[in-house]
């Protein structure tokens, strides 16, 4: 069972940690990595052990510099908006999809991990497949997917979530087993309110994804939870 260390592992956001901590991804074959990019400053991308050869994207959404020396690039949203970008990055070894999501923050380090080649035993780490499923699920929701396996509702129902906060539920999404919630949390107090992946947190939860740490004063931003589906749903 995956609980609060899962969202390191799938966005790497560190959401507690310091400015300009460096976010580390360990890609997989055939999966979407998340993670957190400056929305006003450039962010360096990197492979950890490999150089980035090409960038493919919509040129419209961004803006690059290229450090030919290193390998590396420096990318900045080309507007204000918080919409995430899909990014694909290759390397002599493999081609990564990205999706990273802009927030009002200092600017950032994303290190990105290859594939290793597979054992010749062809073995598989134990709960992979469940972590690469939780993983999936994430890059759902994050991007409004409609998935041919689930059942996606919208039950626009908004709760109090503690002092000074109201909390929209957006839409759901439920698989035999799991169910997936795109909240919109709001700040309706006169002060800046921190916000963290435990508040979020109780039992059954499995991950757990926050847009924005901070809100100001009137403002909003998105939470994503993955939970075990009960049997009432």
């Amino acid at each position: 069972m995956i609980r609060s260390t899962l969202v390191l592992t799938i966005l790497l956001l560190a959401l507690d940690s310091p400015a300009h901590a460096l976010q580390i991804l360990d890609a997989s074959e055939g999966e979407t990595l998340l993670a957190r990019i400056s929305l006003k400053e450039v962010t360096r991308i990197a492979f950890e052990r490999g150089r980035i050869r090409r960038i493919t994207g919509n040129a419209g959404e961004f803006l690059i510099e290229k450090d030919e020396d290193r390998g590396q690039i420096f990318l900045r949203p080309a507007t204000a908006s918080s919409k995430p970008i899909n990014l694909f990055l290759s390397s002599d070894r493999s081609t990564i999809s990205l999706l990273l999501q802009p927030v009002d923050g200092p600017g950032d380090s994303i290190v990105i991990r290859e594939p290793r080649p597979a054992s010749p035993s062809g073995t598989v780490p134990r709960g992979t497949a469940h972590d690469r499923r939780l993983k999936q699920l994430i890059v759902t929701l994050a991007t409004d997917a409609m998935p041919e396996d689930m059942t996606v509702t919208e039950p626009r129902q908004e709760f109090s979530h503690g002092p000074g906060l109201r909390l929209l539920v957006e839409r759901v999404w439920t698989s035999a087993t799991l169910r997936g919630e795109k909240l919109r949390l709001s700040n309706v107090s006169a002060t800046p309110i921190k916000v963290t992946e435990r508040n979020f947190h109780r039992p059954g939860v499995l991950a757990v994804s926050v847009e924005q740490d901070t809100l100001a004063p009137g403002a909003a931003g998105n939470v994503f939870v993955i939970r075990e589906r009960r049997g009432d749903e």
